[in-house]
């Protein structure tokens, strides 16, 4: 190790936020359509 995060690391944590934008988004948009319908 030279000091650098590891990469399963650095790519679970991208993955995971990722997903919670990406859900909340979504989540977002369908609760929007919902609530104006």
């Amino acid at each position: 190790m030279d000091g650098k995060v590891p990469l399963w690391l650095v790519g679970t944590i991208a993955g995971t936020a990722l997903f919670a934008i990406v859900g909340l988004f979504f989540y977002g948009a369908y609760a929007g359509l919902g609530s104006s319908l």
